[in-house]
């Protein structure tokens, strides 16, 4: 008798867990699901509600019949701020639901993350930017299944020493958090092997820690709007880095070093004091982006010309007065645009450049016979002109 109560257990176990892999749903299927937009569209189909979005819709009360939204994956609250979300997070609430994966409470004024967020065993992905939030509880680290947390624009100081214990964690938004301690972050950060995309724009950060050069493991760095006016050598050595964005800063020079990156495809070094680029930047074979918009340039250097696989070039807001004949070498771009420079007349060499869709000229000094000559141009080529 003891032997059938023993596989009879198994078998319930076995089927429970088939029973929740057959519920949860990936990400990418979560994103093709039907987006439920209020109380009373949920509840009038329940069973099929798995994405729930209530942002910003001036909530100040919490439902009990949340709790018939037994599929409920996806639930969004953001901007929500007279919505008691203790209480929201309690198992009468929202906490009862068993299958959440990602939760949006951001924009709420909150000063503490809710503690029923905890019962989320299955929870993926948290945002909670434009908060109130001064710390994170070291309940966080008991969520295994986190990949993706978002608290930019609060007033954190430092992380929960126990945060690497979060194996699957691969992006990490401390964006607009003025107050960091980089110290105690970057070494809590050098422990955690699976991030690959970091948000630290709008920090004030005058200079990165050397430790940043031990993440190799990183894919995307995002630094824009802080106050490095030298981006420090050691960033340039984060060899597997795709995207780099170094955008509104104070860099008036980029180290030969920048040439390390061989697998970035997107670029942003705009709204900086820059007006050369190194030799090095041709190396950068995979680069697909690239945005130097709003810096200093007078004339385009030639290893830019080198980018053979770029697609998108921003060079608006410089001081551009013409472009090299060596542009043709861009044999993949698509868009380019050079609105609000000083180019007076267009190199014959663009009207021989068969992958371009788009050019923007807006705000240059060309004369009218120069606009009739690109307009006939382009027109024959199908290519897109804004003047």
């Amino acid at each position: 008798m003891k032997k059938y109560l023993f596989w009879g257990f198994i078998v319930c176990t076995l089927l429970s867990i088939i029973q929740v892999n057959a519920q949860l749903l990936t990400i990418e299927e979560l994103a093709r699901e039907k987006v439920y937009q209020s109380f009373d569209e949920a509840f009038a189909d329940p069973w099929n509600c798995v994405v729930l979005d209530l942002s910003y819709q001036r909530l100040k009360y919490n439902s009990e019949r949340v709790n018939q939204l037994e599929n409920l994956q996806v639930l969004q609250l953001a901007g929500n701020p007279s919505l008691d979300m203790d209480l929201a997070f309690t198992r009468k609430f929202f906490g009862g639901l068993s299958y959440i994966q990602i939760i949006d409470i951001q924009d709420n004024g909150i000063k503490y993350l809710p503690s029923g967020i905890l019962k989320y065993k299955y929870l993926k992905m948290l945002f909670a930017g434009k908060n109130d939030l001064t710390e994170l509880p070291d309940f966080i680290c008991q969520l295994k299944q986190l990949q993706v947390l978002s608290f930019h624009h609060n007033r954190l100081r430092q992380l929960p020493e126990c945060l690497f214990a979060l194996d699957s964690l691969h992006t990490l938004d401390l964006s607009g958090n003025t107050n960091l301690d980089l110290d105690q972050v970057f070494t809590l950060l050098n422990q955690m092997p699976s991030l690959k995309n970091l948000y630290l724009s709008e920090c004030r950060l005058r200079e990165i820690p050397v430790t940043i050069s031990n993440l190799q493991q990183l894919e995307m760095l995002n630094l824009a709007a802080n106050q490095l006016s030298a981006p420090p050598q050691y960033i340039f050595h984060l060899s597997k880095l795709k995207e780099l964005n170094l955008s509104k800063n104070k860099a008036s020079f980029i180290p030969e070093d920048i040439g390390n990156l061989e697998n970035l495809d997107a670029l942003s070094l705009s709204n900086n004091n820059l007006s050369t680029l190194p030799a090095s930047i041709a190396r950068l074979n995979k680069l697909v982006y690239f945005n130097l918009a709003s810096n200093n340039f007078q004339s385009l250097p030639d290893s830019l010309c080198n980018l053979r696989n770029l697609k998108e070039l921003n060079l608006a807001g410089n001081k551009l007065e013409q472009l090299p004949p060596s542009i043709i070498n861009l044999k993949k771009l698509e868009v380019i645009d050079l609105s609000n420079n000083s180019l007076k007349k267009l190199p014959l060499e663009l009207d021989f450049m068969e992958s371009l869709k788009f050019i923007r000229l807006t705000g240059n000094p060309l004369n009218k016979e120069e606009k009739e000559r690109l307009r006939r141009v382009f027109r024959e080529k199908k290519i897109k002109v804004e003047f």
